[in-house]
């Protein structure tokens, strides 16, 4: 190992604690059997928890206790290079949305999706589906407001975040440590309960009553099946610790053990209720495991949360008796984008515009695209390309590039960055361009008038500020009058407001916090800029802190960084009002630009570490001269 890997590896194991609480050539193709379907199949989606590559017998670990699991993945196929994200919260959105986290602003952190995401759920509802969610959600810290139900789903049972497992936090922040014994659930909409009995059996005796349910039914069903295993804390029911011995490892495969079993109840009930032949079954782990307890992603190097080859690549099988081969084990790139267009396929459903994957039942699929990853608090990044041919891995983390010849090193532990800079630099300019493209939030612009007055919907969580990151440019043009009454540039009810006051100056008011400069010349364009990042950490809540930036040319004129913040979730569907207030009045009297929004915060030039989010990337909104 390269003395730049041992410095990432001791960085990795410094800042892992911190992290966890952000949160080659053409593979054969899938062998598919030519029978039709019909009825609709169902679809039965597993999700596993910090499941990493060697938790999974099938992958070569005859120590692992996944019986059940290796006998799913024998009746279809098994991908051995298949790639997800590094963390629960992207891994989830990416799944779900078959498109990047980042255009939804989750770098990891953030409330959730927006209202009105197009996800699988709501695929499968407009194909006629019942949709049921259960077990964990956690597509970022989500209040009810991004519940299962906001994005397609019929119902669902479970915890929004794993914090909410021992109920929840009357200020969102403050939560006790989650536990997999009497776990508190929600049903639906309603109140965290108290329930009897370890997290992961109620899950599956929810799931097994969910499928005896369908019985009765014609219509068809997607079960979204999320277990919390093996994700920490590590405790398996005492049956099955008393199986193992008492060490770290022991009880690690003894909630494995567990969470094997549950697993084949469930597959025993599509047995016996008679589906196992006309259900698609795809189970998949979040990503890499811990390697707190056993070596979870051996051969690869690294680990959850960090955007290696052990943190990003993990186990993926699929079971579709009639239209997909038993035994078959692919080494074909693939990675979590695919499963949308997939199950999208098996459906015959329509999916969304502009997702990343491919359906890997379609025999003429595309050829696998490059892929990135990205997470940031604003002012510490990192981030990683795959090239398209699989052979490439560049990764930047907190200070240091690498990148590794998969080719030669297939575990990932070698860095080959001084033979291969022209690589690295190839590699670095498509990722810069790509985060200069998903960083754009698009909205829903209503013009009112010829002042460049207009009202902003759409996209909720990212087209407001207060959780992650936002940032609004605009070009401003006071008029020559004198005028010493308000005029509004921008507002959204209970989220922000930005005015002139003519003479008294500029103010901005974002969540309760002010900023006050001087006056914009009038009757020349200003380009101001207003930027945020507001940080929460339901673990550490002593991190929590917000950042607001106010540019104007391209300059920092305010700046206000609190610690603490106050997490204020509502107001998000407000609409931005451009030039007015919502009632209409304190029209603004000279001319104003299109604004432009980005989901994340932007920095001075002079920032230690820019990944092309700084103040000066951002485009111009005044007229050129």
């Amino acid at each position: 190992m390269t003395t730049g890997m041992h410095h990432v590896l001791n960085r990795i194991l410094y800042i892992l604690p911190v992290l966890l609480t952000l949160s080659s050539c053409a593979a054969p193709q899938l062998p598919l059997l030519t029978q039709e379907t019909s009825p609709p199949p169902n679809i039965l989606l597993i999700v596993l928890d910090d499941f990493g590559y060697n938790d999974l017998g099938a992958n070569g670990n005859p120590n692992t206790p996944t019986p059940h699991l290796d006998a799913l993945a024998a009746e279809g196929i098994l991908y051995t290079r298949h790639y997800a994200d590094a963390t629960c919260s992207v891994a989830r959105a990416a799944m779900m949305t078959g498109t990047f986290p980042a255009i939804h602003g989750l770098r990891p952190n953030h409330l959730g999706l927006s209202v009105g995401t197009p996800t699988i759920a709501s695929m499968l509802h407009d194909k006629g589906y019942r949709t049921q969610h259960i077990g964990k959600w956690h597509i970022a810290s989500a209040t009810l407001e991004q519940s299962p139900n906001q994005y397609g789903f019929d119902e669902w049972y479970g915890f929004l975040h794993n914090n909410e497992l021992k109920g929840s936090a009357l200020d969102g922040i403050h939560y006790w440590f989650p536990s997999y014994h009497d776990p508190w659930l929600r049903d639906n909409q309603s109140p965290p309960v108290k329930q009897s009995g370890h997290l992961t059996n109620i899950l599956t005796e929810r799931a097994i009553s969910f499928l005896n349910e369908q019985q009765e039914q014609t219509q068809p069903w997607f079960l979204n099946l999320w277990y919390y295993a093996p994700h920490a804390p590590i405790q398996p029911a005492r049956e099955y610790a008393e199986k193992y011995p008492d060490t770290k490892e022991g009880k690690y495969h003894a909630l494995i053990d567990q969470l094997d079993f549950n697993i084949g109840q469930v597959m025993a009930a599509l047995v016996r209720n008679g589906e196992a032949d006309n259900t698609l079954v795809i189970v998949v782990s979040d990503n890499g495991g811990t390697n707190q307890q056993t070596d979870n992603n051996y051969p690869f190097f690294g680990m959850k949360s960090v955007f290696t080859e052990g943190g990003l690549r993990t186990p993926l099988f699929m079971r579709w008796p009639g239209h997909i081969a038993p035994r078959v084990v692919s080494d074909e790139l693939v990675s979590i984008y695919d499963i949308l267009p997939t199950i999208a396929q098996a459906s015959s459903a329509t999916p969304p515009a502009d997702i990343i994957g491919r359906s890997l039942l379609d025999p003429e699929r595309a050829d696998f695209s490059e892929l990135y990853w990205e997470y940031s608090n604003s002012v510490t990044p990192q981030y990683s390309v795959l090239s398209s041919d699989g052979r490439w891995r560049l990764f930047y983390f907190y200070g240091g590039t690498n990148l590794i010849d998969l080719e030669a090193d297939p575990t990932g532990k070698t860095d080959v960055l001084a033979r291969y800079p022209e690589v690295a630099a190839e590699l670095t300019e498509h990722y810069l361009q790509w985060r200069k493209a998903v960083r754009k939030v698009t909205v829903d612009y209503e013009s009112i008038n010829n002042r460049g007055g207009a009202i902003l919907r759409g996209d909720d969580l990212q087209r407001s500020p207060g959780y992650s990151g936002f940032t609004l440019a605009i070009g401003v043009t006071p008029s020559d009058g004198e005028n010493e009454q308000p005029e509004v540039i921008a507002e959204q009810t209970g989220r922000w407001r930005l005015q002139t006051n003519g003479t008294q100056g500029l103010r901005l008011e974002v969540l309760g916090q002010v900023i006050e400069i001087p006056a914009l010349p009038a009757g020349q364009c200003s380009e101001i800029v207003v930027s945020t990042h507001f940080s929460f950490s339901p673990v550490q809540p002593a991190l929590n802190q917000s950042y607001i930036d106010l540019y104007i040319n391209g300059v920092r004129a305010g700046y206000l960084n609190k610690k603490d913040p106050a997490l204020i979730t509502s107001g998000y569907a407000n609409p931005t009002y451009i030039g007015m207030d919502p009632s209409g009045k304190e029209l603004f009297q000279g001319r104003l630009s299109t604004p432009l929004i980005l989901n994340e915060r932007v920095l001075p030039n002079d920032s230690s570490e820019l990944i092309g989010n700084n103040i000066s990337e951002v485009p111009s909104t005044c007229p050129a001269p």
